[in-house]
This record gives C-alpha cells, structure tokens and sequence, in this order.
C-alpha cells in the first residue's frame, strides 16, 4: 500500500532534533491508555492497530477519544471521508498486551459524510469521539482540565510509541509554551527516541486532568526548535456539550 501524506506527518513529524532528555518521566498516572485495532469489511489491511487512544468522562457520560489524522492514515485515497462505513467494520480499544480488557466501540459521533480526510483543516479539530457499546478495561476515564494553563507548566504525554510492544503506559514531560489557534505548542523535556504512535493519546497536567489530544508538531522559528502541538480542547468540549444538549 501506497503510504499516505498523512502517515509520514504521524512519523516524520515527532522526528526532529531537539534538546530534550531520551527517556521516561518519573510521573506516574492510573492506567487511562489504549490502543486502538481495527477490523475491516475488506479483509487484508496495512494496520490492524495504530495510535493511542483514552476514554473520557463528561458529564454523567463516557466517551472514547482518538486523533482524526489516524483515520487518514487508514484510509485509501478513493475513499477519503469522515465516516467508518462500509470500511472498518469493528474498531475497538485496549491497553497495549492486555486485549481482554477491551472497549467495544458503538458508534462515530462526530462522522460527517461530507468533510475530506484530505482537507488543509484536518488538524484544526484532530479527534473522533465515539460512543461505547462495551468497556471491559480497568482504565480510568479522564476528566476536563477548567482553569487556564500557565506558560512554563509541565504537562504529560501518556501511552506508548508504535515500537512498543509490551509493559505498561510510558508517561512523557514537557513545557506548556502557549496556545496556537486550536494547538497548544510543547517544548520537549523528556521524551521517547521516537514519538510515532502517540497519536491519539492524552496531554494530561500534573492531576491527571485532560489538556489536550497529541496530534503532531510545529517548528517554532521564534525558538529554533521542533514543539509539539496537541489540539486543545474547546472545540471538542463544544462539540460534546452540542451533542448532549440535543
């Protein structure tokens, strides 16, 4: 298979040189992770799992949560639309080698048949939000984050990287900078030797609370260096209070 645009953003785009330490963060968090399998109406496939994924508790309701780009990755070009129809026929979640505590995923919520997995604006709103038929992991649903970052902060990127392929949630640091349209920008403190396959995956403060979605990265010429950008929140937080007020 032809490999996409949008997979060598997901590799290339964690890549670059940067300062930061090659490692794990001492911060520890209860189990939230998952990664994300996939079964298809057209059998054979490239990816039977890729990206990280979180489930998310919002008011009295639970949601689970991946990175949009991953389904264009997925996806061929003839069929480049926001939808699982006719495509993916079970996409469910489960921590990394635990594939008995597993979420069973119901329903895309935020499926629109019209908007092009190719479009300029994919990242500006980088998650799909599914609702659960089943979940029977032992992980903890996040919650929103309600007060401002401040510059300076150190934030968590939580899961694991596409070359991992056993042990718990590695748990990265990194320094809130500021936000930039509907990305925050991260400096890098302490980090994997490669970030490929955190896609998806929570940014999370130091209290466990939900700040972002890690997404891809923006080079910063005002720093001279590679940042991370997850997308922030408030549109997806919006988006949820839209769809429960229906």
């Amino acid at each position: 298979m032809k490999k996409l645009f949008y997979f060598l953003l997901f590799i290339i785009a964690f890549s670059s040189c940067s300062k930061a330490k090659v490692s794990v963060s001492d911060m520890e968090f209860p189990p939230t992770c998952l990664i994300n399998h996939f079964e298809y109406f057209g059998g054979e496939h490239e990816f039977n799992q890729l990206g990280t994924a979180f489930l998310l508790k919002y008011r009295n309701d639970t949601f689970a949560i991946t990175a949009k780009h991953i389904l264009a990755i997925l996806k061929p070009d003839s069929i480049k639309n926001l939808t699982l129809e006719n495509f993916i026929k079970n996409w469910t979640m489960s921590p990394l080698n635990k594939e008995n505590e597993i979420v069973i995923i119901d329903k895309l919520l935020n499926e629109d048949k019209s908007e092009n997995l190719k479009s300029k604006i994919l990242f500006e709103k980088d998650w799909l939000v599914f609702s659960i038929k089943e979940n029977r992991s032992n992980v903890i649903p996040l919650e929103f984050r309600e007060t401002p970052l401040i510059k300076g902060e150190k934030l968590y990127i939580v899961g694991w990287t596409r070359h991992m392929k056993e042990g718990s949630q590695r748990v990265y640091e990194f320094e809130f900078y500021k936000t930039n349209g509907t990305h925050l920008l991260l400096k890098k403190l302490i980090i994997p030797e490669k970030m490929g396959g955190l896609s998806g995956g929570p940014v999370v403060d130091s209290n466990g609370k939900l700040v972002g979605i890690v997404s891809n990265s923006k080079f910063s010429f005002w720093n001279m260096e590679n940042m991370i950008a997850p997308v922030g929140l408030v549109e997806l937080k919006e988006y949820l209070d839209n769809y429960l007020n229906k």
